[in-house]
């Protein structure tokens, strides 16, 4: 598909999202520190997955990967990453071996929990985890092609949402490590607190989704509510299974909802024609 050719419009609520996309380009461009943490935040969340899982599988112990569950929402966050040089073969192939690099870690802790719930005749979470590998294939496969065609995010991470975001995961941090230290609980999901502040970050974008964005973030709010509550409820009482499955799938399915709406706001590139062009 090429990319879109337009007359500069005159309307004044246009410029001003056109006038947006330009500052928040042009401040991530220019912000170094951003674009280096956006490059490695990815990369962070998929190792720390990857060795959250590992330690599960070699010590089954209540805490099962809570640090990953925090830093997990970066992983979402990789189709803000704009790796690019002088040389575009050079681009493509950064892009393609950073996608990849996250894709092995991200792939591996998946077989890695797979297995973990293989040890413990799990049936219901081993199909979760080989949904999740294929789930996480089709989206970072995607985001990897959009960016290599150049199709811009509508969706922008600027340094003040971006501290906004960890802020926010450090108060949920300070909050839950005192819980799981003194109570005997067992957190089986991976993304949920991830999840739970990355709708409210899109929703801030919300008066400029289509139909269908809208409709996959409604579906992402209610799939996720739906998993907290019944994760809670499973902290209550260790006996209600039913709640743990629950929340485990509506985990899953808030995943794929979020995954639409990331790819989904992508949009082709648009070039800006000169005004006395026809």
């Amino acid at each position: 598909m090429h990319p879109l050719s337009i007359l500069p419009s005159r309307s004044g609520s246009n410029s001003f999202f056109v006038h947006s996309d330009e500052v928040a380009s042009y401040e991530f461009k220019s912000d170094t520190f951003l674009r280096v943490a956006m490059s490695l935040l990815p990369i962070t969340a998929v190792v720390s997955y990857q060795i959250d899982a590992i330690w599960q599988l070699q010590f089954r112990n209540m805490y099962a990967g809570l640090c990953s569950t925090i830093l997990h929402i970066f992983y979402f966050l990789q189709f803000y990453t704009h790796l690019k040089y002088k040389s575009k073969t050079m681009t493509y192939i950064y892009t393609y071996l950073y996608h990849i690099l996250i894709w092995i870690f991200k792939t591996g802790g998946n077989i890695i929990y797979f297995l973990y719930h293989h040890h413990e005749k799990n049936i219901f979470h081993q199909c979760i985890f080989a949904l999740r590998t294929i789930q996480d294939t089709i989206f970072i496969s995607f985001i990897c092609i959009y960016k290599i065609r150049s199709y811009d995010p509508l969706i922008c991470v600027q340094h003040k949402a971006l501290f906004s975001v960890i802020s926010r995961l450090e108060i949920i941090l300070a909050i839950l490590v005192p819980i799981f230290a003194q109570e005997n609980l067992v957190k089986k999901t991976v993304a949920n607190i991830s999840l739970f502040i990355l709708y409210d970050f899109f929703s801030v974008y919300y008066h400029l989704f289509t139909l269908r964005l809208k409709w996959a973030l409604w579906l992402f709010v209610v799939f996720i509510t739906i998993s907290v509550v019944n994760e809670w409820l499973y902290f209550v009482n260790h006996q209600w299974y039913l709640c743990d499955q629950i929340s485990t799938g509506f985990e899953f399915l808030a995943e794929c909802a979020c995954c639409l709406v990331i790819i989904w706001q992508f949009k082709l590139p648009i070039i800006i024609l000169p005004s006395d062009q026809t």
